[in-house]
Parts: structure tokens; sequence; C-alpha cells
């Protein structure tokens, strides 16, 4: 079930040190917490502490990716870009799993949308070969960088590479206010190799706000359905911060929506 694969990014936990942090997740009801980038020197720390809670690490979260974005028409930009992922992979193999989340650039007022389609995979082919590697996966998300805003484009996107350690890190609220998400899952198929979830309530001609997952306006039964479809059973992890509920809020509602 996905239920037993609860998750959780480790910044929306809230304050206190690592280890408050990560037991607060445990004893929420959370199976996995999500990391970004470590230091070398806090990775055996990092470690031991999700030992002690009996956690696991399901991806890392990629820092430095819009500092250095993925895009730049700058191969000087890029070649930075490329480092962060690689520490980033690096942090993956200490903590022992194979998934890191890609930004892979974006479209902005100096980057046209055809220099992105140009520049992304440029930069992500200084990583591919190291990350493959040491075994672990790019798995590029869709975020509000107005870039690779369809699920076809999404899909040649990420075929384009012929590497079975490209894939898809899905975020059903980013995609919520310009797409379907059960549409997107449903293209996307296996190549979805981790799940972001948050909640996202559409207002009437007058925009968004983020919300919590049972207030929603994504049709939550329509999408672990489509995960059901495509044979999705890895980790759902929260992107969000608890409300006045509390941290077991979160992993109880992903309970009940992915039951």
């Amino acid at each position: 079930m996905l239920s037993n694969r609860k998750s959780i990014y480790l910044d929306c936990i809230g304050p206190g040190t690592l280890e408050e942090r990560l037991k607060a997740a445990a004893e929420a009801g959370f199976a996995a917490v999500e990391l970004p980038t470590l230091l070398p020197e806090e990775r055996q720390q990092a470690k031991a502490l999700f030992q002690k809670y009996n956690l696991i690490c399901p991806s890392i979260m990629t820092a430095g990716a819009w500092e250095n974005i993925a895009t730049s028409p700058d191969p000087a930009v890029r070649e930075r870009s490329a480092e962060c992922y690689k520490r980033a992979v690096d942090t993956a193999v200490d903590m022992g799993c194979d998934t890191i989340l890609c930004v892979p650039g974006g479209v902005n007022a100096q980057i046209s949308y055809e220099q992105a389609l140009e520049n992304a995979p440029k930069t992500l082919r200084l990583v591919l070969p190291y990350a493959e590697e040491k075994g672990v996966t790019l798995a590029i998300e869709n975020v509000w960088n107005k870039f690779l805003v369809s699920p076809l484009e999404m899909t040649a996107f990420i075929d384009s590479f012929h590497s079975r350690y490209v894939a898809s890190y899905f975020d059903i609220g980013n995609i919520a206010f310009w797409g379907i998400p059960q549409q997107w899952i449903h293209t996307l198929g296996g190549r979805i190799k981790r799940v972001h979830i948050k909640g996202f309530r559409m207002k009437d001609f007058s925009g968004f706000t983020w919300s919590n997952l049972p207030d929603s306006t994504i049709d939550w039964a329509a999408v672990r359905q489509a995960l059901d479809d495509v044979g999705y059973d890895s980790f759902i992890t929260a992107e969000l911060s608890p409300d006045e509920r509390g941290l077991a809020a979160i992993a109880e509602d992903i309970d009940r929506i992915f039951h």
C-alpha cells in the first residue's frame, strides 16, 4: 500500500535540530524523510540518525539548482549546475538512496524556451555518466519554471536520454494549476520514479491557494487510481508544512487518500 511509504521533506517538518525533526517525523507516522543535499561531514550523522529512528531516505532534493540554472546559455553556469547535481548524487549514495530530484532549469526573461530545450540536456549529460556509475536516478521534477509544461513534452525530454537513470519526479500539486494530475500520471506511466504531494485549491477566476490535502481541489481518488493504473508503488513525499492539526495530520491525510 502506498500509505505505508509515507514520506515528508525535511524542511517541511518544522524548526529544530536534525535529530529533533527526524524524531518528530517518526513519531508522526512517517516511514521516510527526503533530505536536501548534505555536506560530506553531515552525512554520517544523518545516516546514524535515520537508523536510530528507523527511517528511510527515499530521495535527495538537489541544492543550488535555482542559483546555478541548468538552462543557462553560459557554459560556466551549466558546469556549476552539474556540480550541484553531482553533490546530490554523492549525498544519495552516502544515505543509501537511489534518486535525486532534479530541477531541469527553466525559462525566464533572459533564457528563451529554445535555449532551455538546448541547454538543459547539455547540463544533465554532464551528470548522467556519473549518476549511472553510482546507480542513482536523475528524477526530473515538474516545477513552476515555465519549462516542460505538457506531459508529452516531459516524456519526450526524459526519453531523449535513452537511460533508465533519467525519470520523472512527479509533483501532483505543482501541476494542478495548468494540468490534470491524473492525466499526467497516465502519460508519464512507468517513468515516474518518485511523487511529491501537496494541497492545491483553485479559486474561480481568482487564482489559487496552497492548502492542506483534504481541502485541495485535486481529485485525489482519480490520482490514486492513476498511480495504481501505472503500477506506481514507491514513496509519497509530502511537501507541505503542518496546519493547526499538527504534523501527524499530514500522515493521516496521506493514509486516507492512499489507503
